[in-house]
């Protein structure tokens, strides 16, 4: 069922993606960006790229390639930036400075040890483990604790009997109670920004207006809004969208196939296709349509129709997408879609002109049974290399030895004559043969199909066949045959 109406975005937002630091754009963090991308362009808004990379051990300059690759590739198309957090030190330390002069922070010198037992202690007596650090150290405390080598944080003074209140698009109004939040750290003791320090003064210095983001940040937004009216500023407006889980119902990861957005590159999807599919991760324009172009989700996108409730990513659906889109592309279209991403994975490079030849001779063959472009290998790798017989398709034919040597001898005599050895002419004496002989087109065109090509999976048979040329298949056949007779002997 589509969820309920909800109030939705109306006025050109200002709104904004900041990936993960490791790089490596991942399926929940591809969904988050396009939301905001089409809030964006929906609304004629906006959209900012943040490379929020103030840990400098997981962000690295191969990791910010990694997510501006996979972004290009999607066609996520940014409007401002990339920024990035590691550049902005002096704003930073400016916004630590003035939450001093306010009063909103102060100087905290529990070391971690102190800390645990804190929380420690709160769970022994049932409360939530928050920490709330001293405020009244002497000056003699202060000179021992310098003296041994310490340098404090600074924490934000979280009022304990407060309350944040956020009117979430998603999830409706969600209140805080101060209680349960600690006074959080700002700025590590090297003087460093933590995460929601540098969010919140970048999500109000660069005037973001709306902030979509999955719903394990929800905990952060209160830390953030209370960042950003002591320092003066209009929180934005967020929607906090559902978690991605496989269909075993366990949060999305590596075991339920691809999941990062250059996984599914490599393995042969579209980007139009891939957009498609994660749009409809935990939104839906109505009760049945699943197919959308572009610029159909930038025209229909609205945040009112964003469930709360998890949404599923199975890769056998987004397999499904996918193969609606190569289907609907022109012979031409997807022969340069299929030569591109054979030229990515390396497969062209083997074999010079001659084998990007007969690769521009099969797509049309094989467009219509793929679901993704690396499923060409499966159906058409066998034309590349020399007849190897899988065990499957082996077991299919030994399983009636006799009858193999019959059918598939039948194949080869009409072939030996058929005289142009076109795909029509072909089809013509199998199928006359077939007729001859009395068998089903299972029981004939199988043992065809297994003799040229090894497989039991394949382009056509007389695709194949054709593809093959006339002398290589017949080869082929005699091949497969003296290999059947040596079992029929034996």
């Amino acid at each position: 069922m589509a969820p309920p109406q909800r109030r939705d975005i109306t006025t050109p937002a200002r709104v904004r993606f900041a990936p993960s630091p490791t790089g490596n754009l991942h399926v929940g963090g591809a969904r988050t960006a396009l939301f905001n991308w089409l809030v964006a362009r929906h609304t004629g808004g906006t959209f900012i790229l943040r490379m929020e990379d103030t840990d400098r051990e997981r962000s690295t300059p191969e990791s910010e390639a990694q997510v501006l690759r996979a972004m290009s590739w999607l066609g996520l198309d940014w409007d401002e930036g990339p920024f990035r957090q590691s550049e902005r030190d002096d704003v930073y330390r400016d916004a630590i400075d003035r939450l001093k002069a306010a009063g909103a922070v102060y100087e905290a010198w529990e070391t971690p040890e102190e800390l645990e037992a804190q929380r420690a202690e709160a769970r022994a007596n049932k409360r939530a483990p928050v920490v709330r650090g001293r405020r009244d150290w002497s000056e003699a405390d202060i000179e021992g604790f310098r003296a041994e080598g310490r340098q404090p944080a600074w924490r934000f003074a979280v009022d304990p009997e407060g309350t944040t209140v956020i009117d979430d698009y998603v999830r409706g109004d969600v209140t805080f109670a101060h209680t349960s939040i600690e006074d959080f750290v700002v700025a590590r003791s090297d003087g460093t920004p933590t995460y929601n320090l540098a969010a919140a003064v970048d999500d109000v210095d660069m005037g973001i207006t709306h902030v979509l983001r999955g719903e394990d940040h929800l905990s952060n937004t209160p830390k953030q809004v209370m960042v950003m009216r002591a320092l003066g500023g209009t929180p934005p407006e967020y929607a906090h969208i559902p978690l991605i889980l496989g269909p075993d119902k366990k949060r999305l990861s590596k075991r339920h196939g691809a999941a990062s957005v250059e996984d599914l590159r490599d393995e042969g999807y579209l980007p139009e296709a891939v957009i498609n599919a994660i749009a409809l991760l935990g939104w839906s324009f109505d009760d049945k349509t699943t197919m959308f172009t572009t610029e159909e989700l930038i025209e229909r996108f609205s945040v009112s129709r964003i469930s709360k409730s998890p949404a599923v990513f199975d890769m056998k659906k987004t397999q499904v997408i996918n193969g609606r889109y190569l289907r609907r592309m022109s012979d031409d279209d997807f022969t340069e879609v299929l030569l591109e991403h054979l030229t990515h994975t390396g497969f062209l490079a083997e074999g010079g002109p001659e084998r990007e030849a007969l690769v521009r001779r099969t797509a049309p063959s094989v467009k219509r049974k793929l679901s993704t472009l690396e499923e060409f290998h499966v159906l058409a790798g066998w034309l590349f290399t020399p007849l190897e017989m899988d065990p499957e398709a082996w077991a299919s034919l030994t399983e009636d030895v006799r009858h193999s040597i019959q059918v598939i001898g039948a194949g080869l005599g009409r072939l030996e004559i058929v005289e142009p050895f076109t795909i029509d002419t072909v089809k013509e004496v199998l199928q006359d043969q077939l007729h001859i002989l009395g068998e089903d087109a299972r029981g004939f065109l199988e043992p065809q199909r297994a003799a040229i090509t090894g497989k039991k999976v394949s382009t056509g048979i007389y695709e194949s066949l054709v593809l093959l040329g006339k002398d290589e298949a017949l080869r082929r056949y005699r091949a497969t045959l003296a290999r059947l007779a040596e079992v029929w002997v034996a």
